[in-house]
């Protein structure tokens, strides 16, 4: 695996930036799913940045520059607008995997995930102002549970990871938060404050 805090990849100052996350700490099943793979990720020791249970998360879409109040307040409106049309919708999480800066948790099927981007990026769009990284061609939905701190061979946690592989969850996403988050090279992961829940549909 390579270091996933990079240079290229470090916030100024930490953040914080708006985001759109799906809280997976809010489901025990998940953080249950979670916590089976630590003992795993305590061999690695300060090489791994395990995410705690309470950060756990997907994110749906992020903006990599401050926003002021006003702009907060038009993104918080736009959100609303946007996602009481769409429903809530299952998906399974699992299996993981070590990508190449990440360990990963697939989320499938990813039709739900994806629509759910396009809209949040459509309300983003409508607020003057806020700039987005360019649209992937195909959305890629995952939640992580650990982030590389350092380069390392990950041929034995690829066939740990294989061989341990806990039951895969399924939940019920019905609610999105909008959320100021902050980056932590020194800790290897994320955490944010809360903004506003905004539920589907």
């Amino acid at each position: 695996m390579e270091n996933f805090f990079v240079p290229k990849k470090i916030w100024q100052g930490g953040g914080p930036f708006p985001h759109i996350l799906v809280l997976l700490g809010e489901y025990p099943e998940f953080r249950k799913y979670a916590r089976a793979h630590h003992d795993l990720f305590a061999e690695y020791g300060d090489r791994l940045g395990v995410i705690p249970e309470d950060w756990l998360h997907s994110t749906v879409q992020g903006i990599h520059h401050p926003l002021d109040t006003a702009r907060v307040d038009q993104l918080r409106g736009t959100l609303r607008n946007e996602l009481a049309g769409m429903k809530p919708f299952r998906v399974q999480l699992g299996p993981v995997w070590p990508g190449v800066t990440a360990v990963t948790v697939a989320v499938y099927p990813e039709d739900g995930m994806a629509a759910l981007n396009g809209r949040v990026r459509t309300a983003m769009e409508k607020v003057p102002g806020i700039s987005l990284r360019e649209k992937e061609a195909k959305y890629w939905a995952h939640a992580s549970l650990a982030y590389a701190r350092a380069d390392f061979p990950d041929r034995g946690l690829n066939r740990a990871l294989r061989v341990l592989r806990p039951p895969r969850v399924d939940i019920t996403i019905d609610r999105v938060h909008l959320v100021n988050q902050y980056q932590h090279p020194d800790l290897g992961y994320y955490t944010w404050d809360v903004v506003e829940e905004v539920p589907l549909g």
